[in-house]
């Protein structure tokens, strides 16, 4: 029997809500050729260029290996560039070309539809409300993560000592 108490709570309401989201998307998107992770990669980069396949990885909650090859493929197709800096020889940032531009314009004009439909029937007025709520979400999770961050660091240095 299914728990309506956990299936109404405003955290499963919006994980439900972030997955319809990202498929409404991907249906949108999905005559250009690309998988979720290349199209995320781009829009990503458009709005962090210069970012590193670690911190891509980060972005994209994928394993380092997986950036690597998704970004293979869009280098290969000559949509992203790799540069390294002169200040770590390790790292490699990450560009968008100017043939990617094309794609991220349509994939701009995807994400506003995308966002339409989603705030269909919300006024102005609504939707800014909408849009400081999830911003306190966020806030509040960033900041449990950096508070558990802490703790876990605090535990590690103290197993050490």
């Amino acid at each position: 029997m299914k728990n309506t108490n956990a299936l109404n709570s405003a955290t499963y309401i919006l994980a439900e809500s972030s997955r319809l989201v990202r498929e409404d998307f991907r249906r949108r998107a999905q005559h250009m050729n690309l998988t979720q992770p290349q199209w995320r990669t781009l829009l990503i980069l458009s709005r962090a260029p210069g970012i590193n396949q670690a911190c891509l990885a980060s972005h994209l909650e994928v394993s380092p290996v997986t950036v690597t090859q998704s970004v293979d493929r869009l280098v290969k197709a000559g949509l992203v560039l790799r540069e390294r800096p002169e200040n770590d020889r390790r790292s490699l940032n990450l560009f968008l070309t100017d043939d990617a531009q094309p794609l991220l314009a349509e994939l701009n004009i995807i994400a506003e539809q995308t966002r339409e439909a989603v705030l269909a029937g919300f006024n102005a007025a609504e939707r800014k409300q909408l849009e400081l709520m999830l911003l306190r979400v966020k806030q509040n999770l960033s900041d449990s993560a950096v508070a558990m961050d802490t703790a876990l660091q605090a535990v590690s240095e103290e197993k050490l000592a």
